[in-house]
């Protein structure tokens, strides 16, 4: 009986936790030189050390911007190309949301971050309490596949030093803060890690209709109940309420974009022109 086998990856940012102006190297290199990350040059053409490059390799095809393969080397992904050409600094916070959208979603390749962010919703938590969560749901999930805790909890060490800001490191201009804590997705109080809402000043509806986007199927409309609730649903992926998502999907109505239909208990979005995820955020760094 042939049986599918289960794809994950742990530990593969080598205990790292990207840092500012990672990204920016990469996203300059590549395009140039795809083969950078096989180069035995790569240390000083990236300006870091060897495990950095790797840790560097691995975060750029986790969060969706590069992809690989022998006959083309590195080569950015449509989203990669478009960070490149207009927020290579990482200075908006849309190109942050649309990158952590990607990781978190990333069951193969970020196999910890999908099951931290979509299945771990009990509120303050100390470490230990999301080491023993997350560990339950990764054992179902690799019905049997032998993995190491040890990297399961670097995971999550990373994952908690990415997203929440330690109080010692207040300053702006230090360097290995990573650029997620700005998102405010996570806070870390006495050592108790808690998820927390998107302020509204940092969270576009265009981020929603981005993922509108990659869940349409065409002629049909979208469960508003799925969008929200749903795997990799926006409770779970933003930690968005449902009052919060339905009066952005409100916005997007009035811009056109779509119809909302609530009538006779529907609940349902309805594309009012097909659009791609990539058209999403083009537009967005055209027109905001």
């Amino acid at each position: 009986m042939v049986t599918n086998k289960v794809k994950m990856r742990l530990q593969g940012h080598e205990k790292f936790v990207l840092r500012e102006g990672w990204i920016n190297k990469a996203l300059m290199i590549i395009p140039n030189a795809p083969d950078v990350f096989t180069k035995k040059n790569a240390t000083d053409l990236f300006g870091m050390g060897n495990n950095m490059v790797k840790s560097l390799r691995y975060w750029m095809k986790a969060f969706g911007l590069t992809t690989y393969n022998s006959t083309d080397g590195t080569q950015l992904t449509p989203i990669g190309q478009l960070i490149a050409k207009y927020d290579p600094y990482l200075e908006k916070y849309f190109t942050l949301w649309i990158m952590h959208s990607c990781i978190a979603k990333n069951k193969e390749e970020a196999t910890t971050w999908y099951m931290y962010f979509n299945h771990c919703d009990a509120d303050e938590l100390e470490k230990r309490e999301i080491e023993a969560i997350v560990l339950r749901e990764v054992e179902k999930y690799a019905q049997g596949k032998k993995f190491s805790e040890r990297s399961l909890n670097n995971d999550i060490d990373t994952i908690l030093n990415m997203y929440s800001k330690n109080k010692e490191n207040v300053d702006p201009e230090e360097k290995n803060i990573c650029p997620f804590t700005s998102l405010g997705l996570v806070k870390n109080t006495d050592g108790k890690y808690a998820k927390c809402h998107p302020s509204k000043k940092i969270f576009s509806e265009m981020i929603v209709l981005y993922e509108l986007a990659l869940l349409e199927k065409r002629g049909n409309g979208i469960s508003i109940e799925d969008v929200i609730f749903g795997d990799n649903g926006l409770a779970n992926i933003y930690n968005l309420t449902s009052v919060m998502v339905n009066e952005i999907l409100d916005k997007l109505d009035d811009a056109g974009y779509i119809k909302v239909d609530r009538t006779a208990g529907l609940d349902m979005i309805y594309f009012i022109r097909e659009i791609e995820s990539t058209e999403v955020i083009e537009e967005y760094y055209r027109n905001y």
